[in-house]
């Protein structure tokens, strides 16, 4: 008998069929594991475990409770139509299932976080854990209808228990209770209220009781394999459309620069490096007219893992064992420029530009957080003026330009092994780049002015270039950046440079 038939069948017409087919019945525990009460409950409390386990690595805290959703509402499919309660129940799962798929495929992409802001999540939860405690009441009242039918007395305790654990848990989860104490007891006691339940329901079994079997169009296979392929599908959609910053991207006029060119050739003349100078905006330019100096700093930096090298030296005791990385390809090239330009008090205009000199894949989004001379030197240094900049980038021949996504201050809330959460403010510029172009490349730059003589100038650039399309959930480069300051485990990889000199009455002198 094939599995369509099995569950169509209702239990008379499968004795009957066993009787015509076979002089003997089949043992009684082996009809007893395919009963469908049976299976419906296991699956029940299956993917109640499932849905309350949380284990963060590998993806397990959304994978284990998607199959505790599916076989929930599966288990509740089976017995809809024993009583209303159950059927509320199946109601409630699907209700739950509505919300909770969408949002694993909106996972994959960069927009569910302003989709899902602290006030909406807050909603969510909160209407999530009533459905979950509505649903729970439900079943308890669905088991004591059942358990009067086949004239048990109504134990339902489990279920009631299971409430009130929950509406536990969601308490020491607003106090942020860390202890391992209560923990382990809450861990032990929802074993035991799943075994409490577990119980109930074998009693039921083996009391006799028969659920009502109508013909079922739609096999359960057949959910289970609709429900999977929209979410792969709607995953791998979510990774490719969803995973980057919509840019403004339009052709660069030839004759941008041409009301600056004087300007141009003055900077120039002073050291400014042409291929830097030659992507900034008119705007920019023009800010540096009348340059008095300037600063540059070139340095390539590698952005992949490098190899080990080991070198062995001496023998014996004076054997001498040494490892070190080498990077046999350095794809991103950092610039800074300080220009100096007039002003009653001192007067910089400092410049990060970056260009790739290898195309490293571009995946999703990029960030570049800045560290401006003010942040920490803040009794030397103060602001004169707004950040600007811009992305580049070459295709057929043919120069692309647009402004950052977004570019200006952040406050968020940093992580540290060694200072614990703390408030920052920096300025951070987001972009995504074409996958299709060359000699991709950007700037930033922002003015200065001196408050105090004799302080160091020093900006930092932090560079988050996102290495592979796999992130579950996907955040953006910058977000990365914020929340995980110096972990570059995973999808991203940060690249840091800093411009770092001294302005002197003789000139300037370089930080090595």
């Amino acid at each position: 008998m094939n599995d369509h038939e099995w569950k169509t069948t209702n239990e008379k017409d499968f004795e009957s069929i066993l009787e015509s087919s076979v002089s003997d019945l089949p043992p009684k525990d082996v009809v007893a594991e395919v009963t469908p009460w049976k299976k419906a409950m296991n699956r029940i409390l299956i993917g109640m475990t499932l849905s309350a386990i949380t284990l963060n690595f590998w993806g397990l805290n959304y994978i284990l409770p998607a199959i505790g959703m599916v076989l929930s509402m599966l288990g509740f499919r089976t017995l809809r139509h024993e009583n209303k309660w159950f059927k509320n129940c199946f109601i409630i799962t699907v209700i739950r299932a509505a919300y909770f798929f969408p949002m694993l495929i909106l996972n994959t992409t960069i927009i569910q976080r302003s989709i899902f802001s602290p006030s909406i999540t807050s909603v969510l939860i909160i209407a999530n854990l009533s459905l979950l405690l509505i649903e729970f009441f439900c079943f308890w009242l669905g088991l004591r209808v059942v358990q009067q039918k086949v004239n048990l007395t109504p134990q339902t305790g489990g279920a009631v228990a299971l409430m009130i654990w929950y509406v536990l848990m969601c308490i020491l989860a607003v106090v942020r209770y860390n202890g391992l104490v209560i923990a382990g007891a809450m861990i032990i006691g929802y074993i035991f209220i799943i075994r409490s339940i577990y119980k109930r329901s074998k009693e039921l079994d083996e009391a006799g009781y028969s659920i009502q079997n109508d013909s079922i169009k739609v096999t359960d296979k057949c959910i289970v394999l609709a429900l999977v392929s929209v979410l792969i599908i709607g995953c791998v959609c979510g990774y490719y459309f969803g995973g980057s910053y919509s840019m403004d991207w339009s052709t660069v006029d030839a004759s941008e620069h041409n009301e600056v060119e004087d300007i141009k050739a003055h900077l120039i003349e002073l050291g400014f490096p042409e291929y830097v100078l030659n992507d900034l905006s008119s705007e920019d330019i023009s800010a540096c007219a009348g340059a008095l100096q300037i600063v540059v700093h070139v340095t390539d930096k590698p952005v992949n893992d490098g190899r080990t090298v080991t070198t062995e030296r001496g023998s014996g005791k004076n054997r001498y064992i040494r490892q070190e990385t080498v990077y046999d390809v350095k794809e991103l090239r950092i610039t800074g420029v300080g220009v100096q330009i007039p002003g009653e008090r001192e007067r910089w205009i400092i410049f990060h530009h970056f260009l790739w000199t290898i195309d490293p894949g571009f995946y999703g989004t990029e960030s570049i957080q800045l560290w401006p001379v003010y942040r920490d030197i803040s009794e030397g240094w103060a602001s004169d003026g707004e950040v600007s900049g811009r992305v580049l980038y070459d295709r057929d021949g043919v120069v692309f330009a647009a402004p950052y996504y977004s570019l200006g201050n952040q406050t968020f809330i940093s992580n540290s092994i060694f200072w614990g959460e703390q408030i920052n403010t920096d300025i951070f510029a987001t972009f995504s780049m074409p996958k299709k172009g060359e000699n991709y490349r950007g700037y930033v730059a922002y003015p200065i002015v001196e408050i105090q003589d004799g302080f160091l100038i020093s900006s930092w650039v932090n560079y988050t270039h996102q290495q592979r399309w796999l992130q579950y959930p996907a955040m953006t480069a910058k977000e990365k950046r914020m929340t995980y300051g110096w972990n570059d485990a995973g999808a991203f990889m940060t690249i840091q440079d800093a411009l770092q000199f001294y302005p002197t009455n003789e000139g300037v002198e370089m930080m090595k």
